[in-house]
């Protein structure tokens, strides 16, 4: 423990793996959770998405789950409107993700020198 002009410094006895925790929370608790999307930004999504599964498209999507949003990238290979969800395959795996979860959509650049 340092002291420096009356402040505590604890720095000195942090290890850097939490050093690296820290920052990464900070910037998760930064990260501002999205509204509701306006009736704009609905068919703006479901324009990305539909031209995404369309023409077999990188896409990244950004979902909201629990509070938490998470990136995806991949080609989306079956849209079920009927359950409401998407197929989004990765460079692995095959993940199923609904569309009400769904918080913005981008198209990637797809092309090749």
């Amino acid at each position: 423990m340092i002291r420096d002009r009356g402040n505590v410094k604890w720095v000195s006895m942090m290890l850097p793996e939490h050093v690296q925790q820290i920052r990464v929370w900070k910037h998760e608790s930064e990260e501002e959770l999205p509204n509701e999307l306006t009736e704009w930004e609905l068919e703006e999504l479901q324009q990305v998405i539909q031209l995404a599964y369309d023409q077999k498209l990188i896409v990244t999507l950004k979902i909201m789950v629990d509070h938490n949003l998470s990136h995806y990238t991949g080609i989306i290979t079956d849209l079920k409107a009927s359950t409401r969800e998407l197929s989004l395959e990765m460079d692995t795996i095959i993940r199923r993700i609904p569309l009400d979860a769904v918080y913005r959509a981008q198209l990637e650049n797809n092309y090749c020198d």
